[in-house]
């Protein structure tokens, strides 16, 4: 009777305390029969909650008056006291969020009426000092709490995916900057809150932290998918980096392997979230590593067999996908300096998950491997070397003439882009073609390529030359099978080089006049050929008669269909070889081939770096990863 709706005044007022008095009163006996029911676990609980279930309609119109009036201050008669308020009205809510049936738990507490109670007492929490206030006891147990801070976001990571929610809690809050900025907050104040004695050592306290770190997660990824800005905006918070150090906090609490998988799921999926619509996702990466991302998720293990719908949270998945994310991007330059340094420890301490499993054990094994040779080849990236044309050794074939070792190159303060061996071949080029071109190749390239890019195209070069060296006998024989097969293009085949997945093929060039605008094979044959062999620059690699010309496609991301291959033919001067294989000839001067690379880098997003006897050609997809790159070996 008491709990009548009817019965709410339009304000608290001293003609009303009466009535506020009661339902007061009868509020705290429902609290203090959950509590019991809740300590206990008898029968009867079944029985209170559909009570309370049944009691849901009469009860939420007074809870949002208490709410109004006592917790956010709006009347100037407040019989009952605000913090008083706040456990009643806080304890009522967070043990619906609790109830085991789901018919009695989600759909209670998201009942629209209460969106705006739960977003104010949620910012309210933020705003002040993480006082227990939320208390469920039993005559028979021991009183459990809980701080308002937590419980205000348990309650919101039960709505924070409804949109209604979402939209009274931006305006609350004054924007989208400020619920985010929230969220973040907490997240770095997890790390003080796991060294409070009180918190680690109440099991209740403890396991509430993850829903909560799980919750804020959640609202930071909410927000980045909604603006673009923001998303871009908490990257340079460092966002990644909060999120997996809290993570690795909650690692060292005392915590089941169940939690930690659930604490896991979402950083990951946000990281992932990042890696694929992010403008910089390397950073976003770097962010995780520097945090101990691997060391911490190599070691959370599963509970046991997951359930069909959350199986994409099962740590053995996510570790799988770790490890393929850093094999994609170790290519990156940043990246592969912080995983050169400590790719021996994390060898050394992988978690049981990895250990125990035949298939991440491998997996991980493929990737380390790769990981130190690029490692290996990352150290010579300053340094070219290339087979002599007339001796079986290695040196590097300079512009000015007469071979020299190890060189550093000198990188044209212009566009960035093209590499010298020493002044004086900066300066000749200078003057004899490259005071044209350099604008081409700047406008190419782009003023906010970073450096770590362009050292990356490096370490790339390096992979397709040890990729061509390793796989030559194949080479040479799909290149002979390509002769037979395809007669009328002897002299037009182009060599394919996929390096991510470590093979070879040879097809015909028409198959990829799609990259050159609706020019016809004689028209894009005669844009190289068509200046003086003098003035021809690359790797030329004569196979008897006919052209053979390196390209590599664009792979990864999440469009595998595009694809980026770079066909450049020229006839070249040949030395005496064995006519039984392919002989090496360097030549010098290269005028019209950077031009024509700078053109087609404007119109088909293909760049190239020219470094005396070397063409070197990358692919940017919008993240502005690379995707691509290889040495055109002109033949």
């Amino acid at each position: 009777m008491y709990l009548d709706p009817d019965r709410i005044p339009a304000k608290s007022t001293p003609a009303a305390a009466t009535d506020i008095e009661l339902v007061y009163r009868s509020l705290l006996a429902i609290v203090a029969s959950l509590d019991y029911i809740d300590g206990s676990g008898i029968g009867s609980a079944v029985l209170k909650q559909q009570y309370l279930i049944s009691a849901w309609n009469r009860v939420t119109p007074w809870l949002i008056f208490f709410h109004d009036q006592f917790i956010m201050c709006r009347a100037n008669y407040r019989p009952v006291d605000k913090m008083a308020a706040i456990r009643l009205v806080a304890t009522l809510l967070f043990y619906v969020s609790t109830i085991g049936d789901k018919r009695g738990g989600t759909t209670l507490l998201t009942t629209p009426a209460l969106y705006r109670p739960i977003a104010e007492l949620w910012l309210l929490a933020l705003k002040t000092k993480d006082k227990d206030v939320v208390c469920l006891s039993s005559p028979s147990g021991p009183a459990r709490t809980t701080s308002f801070r937590v419980c205000g976001s348990f309650l919101v990571s039960v709505c924070v995916y409804d949109k209604s929610f979402m939209t009274i809690l931006l305006e609350l809050s004054g924007g989208i900057d400020a619920v985010t900025s929230a969220a973040l907050n907490y997240v770095k104040s997890l790390r003080s809150m796991a060294k409070d004695p009180d918190i680690v050592s109440n099991a209740f306290k403890l396991e509430l932290l993850v829903p909560v770190f799980s919750c804020c997660i959640g609202i930071i990824a909410t927000m980045s998918m909604l603006d673009a800005a923001i998303r871009e905006a908490y990257v340079l918070r460092q966002s990644v980096k909060e999120i997996f150090w809290a993570l690795r906090v909650l690692q060292s609490l005392p915590l089941d392997r169940e939690h930690m998988a659930e604490a896991l799921a979402p950083s990951f999926t946000y990281l992932d979230f990042l890696l694929k619509r992010g403008d910089d996702p390397v950073s976003a990466l770097h962010q995780a590593l520097c945090a101990h991302a691997f060391e911490t998720i190599v070691h959370i293990s599963p509970s046991g067999p997951l359930e069909v719908k959350i199986v994409e949270t099962d740590p053995r998945r996510i570790n799988e996908a770790f490890f393929r994310i850093l094999f994609r991007y170790s290519l990156d330059d940043k990246i592969l300096s912080y995983v050169c340094k400590h790719v021996d420890a994390w060898s050394n301490n992988l978690g049981p998950i990895v250990r125990q499993d035949e298939r991440l054990l491998d997996l991980w094994s493929k990737v380390e491997q790769t990981l130190r040779l690029y490692g290996t080849l990352r150290s010579k990236a300053e340094t070219i070397w290339w087979p002599s044309p007339s001796e079986r050794s290695w040196v590097l074939q300079c512009y000015c003439g007469g071979p020299a070792e190890d060189i550093r190159f000198r990188q044209c303060a212009g566009c960035q882009v093209v590499q010298y061996c020493s002044k004086r071949c900066q300066r000749d080029s200078w003057h004899s073609h490259h005071r044209l071109s350099c604008n081409i190749l700047k406008a190419a390239v782009g003023s906010s390529t970073p450096h770590r890019m362009k050292r990356s195209l490096r370490l790339l070069a390096a992979l397709e030359v040890a990729h061509m060296q390793r796989k030559w006998d194949n080479i040479w024989k799909l290149a002979t099978a390509a002769q037979c097969e395809y007669p009328k293009d002897r002299e037009r085949l182009v060599l394919e080089l996929g390096l991510d997945k470590n093979d070879e093929s040879v097809r015909p060039l028409r198959d990829y006049l799609f990259l050159f605008n609706g020019l016809s094979e004689n028209e894009v044959l005669e844009r190289i050929s068509s200046a003086p062999r003098a003035q021809h620059e690359g790797l030329f690699l004569s196979v008897q008669s006919s052209g053979l010309t390196a390209a590599q496609p664009a792979k990864g991301g999440s469009n595998s269909k595009r694809k980026v291959a770079d066909t450049l033919e020229s006839t070249t001067r040949k030395f005496k070889v064995n006519p039984d294989e392919p002989d090496v000839t360097v030549q010098t001067g290269l005028y019209t081939v950077e031009m024509f690379a700078a053109n087609l880098a404007i119109k088909y997003l293909i760049n190239f770096i020219i470094v005396d006897n070397v063409i070197w050609t990358w692919y940017y997809d919008r993240q502005g990863t690379v995707q691509s790159l290889g040495i055109q070996d002109l033949l």
